[in-house]
């Protein structure tokens, strides 16, 4: 029973963690639309 738990157990963590790092992703491709202007100091002219 020990084994079974154990591996459940990994499971899970591991689709929550998933989920989690989708979406924190997600939400943060709805902030890429803002592109701040580039300042002076760091144009090639």
């Amino acid at each position: 029973m020990g084994k079974r738990f154990t591996k459940l157990m990994v499971t899970l963590g591991a689709g929550l963690f998933t989920l989690f790092a989708l979406s924190t992703s997600a939400s943060a491709c709805v902030f890429g639309y803002y592109q701040p202007e580039e300042p002076k100091a760091l144009r090639e002219e």
